[in-house]
């Protein structure tokens, strides 16, 4: 299934894209990637913006879909995330996934964690 994810460093109006991805991009495809791994488990903000970018070369790299760097711009129709697919984000010290809905530990939740068709943020 092709989707669409963002990163950030930070949730709410002040956080900081990262960049973003589309193809099959759920959490569990991320992991099997060292980068994705370093990413879902990092507990320090430069962990994490070092593995999102790595993983935004590495996604195109490795023809898994497209890898969009924060220089290029929002890659999608809106200026925000409320149709991406996975929204993944580093705050208080871990990473959060949502779908739309509540914001989950990735630590907890991603590898059971299902994208919702048609969710809006």
């Amino acid at each position: 299934m092709t989707a669409t994810v963002d990163f950030y460093d930070g949730r709410g109006r002040h956080a900081v894209l990262l960049g973003s991805l589309q193809g099959d991009a759920e959490p569990e495809r991320l992991r099997a990637l060292a980068c994705g791994r370093l990413l879902l488990d990092a507990t320090d903000p430069v962990t994490y913006a070092d593995a999102v970018a790595n993983l935004l070369d590495v996604w195109t790299n490795d023809r898994h879909g497209h890898g969009y760097h924060p220089r290029d711009g929002q890659p999608w129709l809106r200026p925000d995330s409320h149709t991406t697919s996975w929204v993944f984000a580093f705050d208080h010290g871990r990473v959060w996934i949502t779908t739309g809905r509540a914001w989950q530990p990735a630590d907890t939740t991603d590898r059971g964690l299902q994208a919702e068709p048609g969710c809006t943020r």
